[in-house]
């Protein structure tokens, strides 16, 4: 009997994700973390003439991530049981494109389950006898499977995305520069936490495509009465949302917002179970799920709000923004939200006088920095022909930045390819852009003479 039910499980795996190979729906989910990885390319060209993501490794980055969270919630479905079929896969996935057209966090799951479970409620109200065909169609399609099950599956998933944006935020952050509360440029952090995510759920099923094997135990969220033909289903769909902050460090604001996710989670995940064993929970539940993933998303932003930029200069030195990887900032270990105070015994203020400091020991450089807890730590290194002419540090931005983006894309619209990232910002000089917004404001390129951002990114 072992045997057999592991063979019949394999077999009917197989089935699941050829079937779900077959649909757009998963290549859709990748396609998304890809252009917003591009979106993100090319706004950083914009901003600091410089490539400081690559879109491989943001792929790396989300898509072992979301495998793994597939693999968990569904062997958690195993056990709990949805009744769920190839027309839920559609029902969600039209629902969640639509809503991601008018804001782009609307394409999470969260959102698109609420909705759909909404509309199978609503529809058992009305009798569709005399409808037209196409519409007693889709009423017919929309009853065929129990919405319950969708709820239960995105309340599983919204502490996973915690989970997710706790443990990968930094793989999945990049710089940006924003127009802050008083129309002045400052340099920020926007967080791409999206992860498109595989599941392979434990369906009842009759029929030919029901496996010939019983299973060994009764989910509990199955009736006694229904049989136990069985089948798997292959689901793929997207969770997470993009964050922003001028205030934190990409970790710590992910950190806070995680702890946000992770409780409003825990309560959407009971009331999707409370959904799937009460159907006159179905309503107050479809309005609960996308309702708790809403208030993570308002905390955060009414935090950001209210908090103080982090990356603006001060009196004592020059704050830095990012670092290029590979370069010899990063070889030093300086990091993000760093101020460098003195180079080579020099006090800096200023670009200039950074690139002056750096020019008067070119074989060594000693950089004096303040860390995050204000404390002064030293670094030095032997500098070497061809590195970057700033160390590869980037600095945040000065009044006269050329350039900002406005955040997170508003829809998926924003993400088309002839999309602008970027806006010029109103009075901003060409000049003023080639002076201060190489990456770390490029005094090669203000004196005319080639700048060496592009190598230093390894563009």
């Amino acid at each position: 009997m072992p045997m057999e039910w592991g063979l019949e499980w394999l077999e009917q795996a197989g089935s699941g994700i050829a079937a779900a190979l077959i649909q757009p729906f998963g290549y859709v989910a990748v396609l998304l973390v890809l252009l917003l990885a591009l979106r993100q390319i090319r706004a950083e060209r914009r901003l600091f003439h410089a490539r400081l993501t690559a879109w491989p490794g943001r792929l790396l980055a989300a898509l072992p991530a979301g495998l793994a969270v597939g693999v968990l919630v569904s062997a958690a479905v195993l056990f709990l049981g949805v009744d769920l079929n190839a027309d839920a896969v559609i029902w969600l996935w039209c629902v969640s494109l639509l809503l991601g057209l008018v804001r782009l966090r609307f394409a999470a799951a969260a959102y698109g389950a609420g909705l759909v479970a909404f509309l199978q409620w609503l529809s058992g109200w009305f009798d569709w006898s005399g409808s037209p065909e196409l519409i007693k169609r889709l009423a017919a399609s929309l009853a065929s499977f129990d919405a319950a099950g969708l709820l239960l599956i995105a309340g599983l998933l919204l502490p996973a995305e915690a989970l997710l944006l706790w443990r990968s935020s930094r793989r999945l952050a990049g710089p940006v520069i924003v127009d802050g509360k008083r129309g002045r440029p400052i340099g920020g952090w926007r967080i791409d936490a999206v992860w498109p995510v595989p599941l392979l759920l434990l369906v009842p099923a009759a029929g030919t495509s029901a496996g010939a094997a019983e299973l060994p135990w009764t989910p509990l969220f199955w009736s006694l009465g229904e049989p136990q033909g069985w089948t798997l289903l292959g689901l793929p769909v997207v969770i997470g949302s993009v964050w922003r902050t001028t205030s934190l460090l990409p970790a710590a604001k992910a950190a806070r917002t995680a702890r946000e996710l992770l409780w409003t989670g825990l309560i959407a995940a009971v009331a999707g179970a409370a959904a799937a064993q009460w159907e006159l929970l179905l309503p107050a539940a479809a309005a609960a799920v996308p309702a708790l993933r809403e208030i993570a998303s308002f905390i955060e932003r009414s935090r950001e709000a209210a908090a103080s930029p982090l990356y603006a200069h001060e009196g004592n030195g020059l704050r830095v923004l990012a670092v290029l990887p590979g370069s010899s900032g990063a070889q030093l270990g300086i990091e993000p939200g760093e101020i460098v105070s003195k180079v080579n015994g020099t006090a800096v203020r200023t670009p200039e006088e950074l690139y002056d400091g750096l020019l008067a020991n070119p074989a060594f450089c000693k950089i004096e920095l303040l860390n995050h807890e204000g404390h002064v730590r030293f670094v030095q290194r032997a500098r070497y022909e061809n590195e970057h002419h700033q160390l590869g540090l980037v600095l945040a931005p000065f009044e006269d930045a050329a350039y900002t983006v406005s955040g997170a894309p508003r829809s998926l619209i924003g993400l088309l390819p002839w999309s602008r990232p970027f806006r010029r910002r109103g009075g901003s000089a060409p000049a003023a852009e080639v002076a201060h917004t190489a990456p770390a404001s490029d005094p090669a390129a203000a004196e005319g003479r080639p700048s060496d951002a592009g190598s230093a990114a390894q563009d």
